[in-house]
């Protein structure tokens, strides 16, 4: 019992720490904009929802054609994997 106890500690461990996933079910990368609905998270093409709302550091909204290039970003997915809200980081301090 006690083996398998820290088997499963040890397999929740790798888990947590092979992904960008914070606990809210949100996403942490480095995105760009390609085209109005295309972005760039990590390499990775995606899209964005329809309504998808990209917020500033200031909570304000803004346009996809606005978020500066290599962008450090918090974002969600909605159930089809396409990206439905944003928040800009700040930058690293």
């Amino acid at each position: 019992m006690r083996s398998f106890l820290a088997l499963v500690v040890v397999a929740v461990l790798a888990a947590c720490g092979s992904s960008n996933r914070l606990s809210d079910g949100s996403y942490v990368g480095t995105m760009s904009v390609s085209q109005l609905s295309s972005v760039t998270i990590d390499g990775k093409p995606m899209r964005l929802a329809p309504g998808a709302r990209i917020l500033t550091t200031s909570n304000t909204s803004i346009t996809p054609d606005h978020v500066p290039a290599n962008s450090r970003v918090r974002y969600k997915l909605d159930s089809q994997g396409q990206v439905s809200q944003v928040w800009l980081l700040p930058p690293a301090q």
